[in-house]
């Protein structure tokens, strides 16, 4: 789950035990910029961001998972109301037929 950049902040330097003005201080920006940033009325670059983080001895990355592809989903829901021969089946014709509209691109 994200994180709004207001709470990210707020929570790093909660737990860091950190005032506003020492996080301001370590990340060498204002107290009130820190104060802007924790109410959602200012948001931190990237870079801002990871001072801010450094600061508060931590270090923030990006992670994107991967969605499921809805057709795969109602695929498998099908499945599963098949017994296994029937999957067996039904998984080689889905096979075939999705070579086939590969190959036609």
């Amino acid at each position: 789950m994200m994180e709004s950049p207001d709470a990210l902040v707020r929570e790093m330097r909660l737990a860091a035990g950190l005032s506003q003005r020492s996080l301001a201080r370590r990340a060498g920006t204002s107290q009130p910029a820190i104060v802007r940033y924790e109410r959602g009325s200012a948001t931190p670059s990237w870079g801002t961001l990871q001072r801010l983080a450094a600061a508060c001895g931590r270090r923030l990355r990006i992670d994107a998972d991967l969605l499921p592809d809805p057709d795969d989903v109602e695929l498998a829901e099908l499945l599963l109301g098949l017994a296994p021969t029937q999957r067996i089946r039904a998984l080689g014709r889905y096979a075939r037929l999705h070579e086939i509209a590969r190959r036609q691109g």
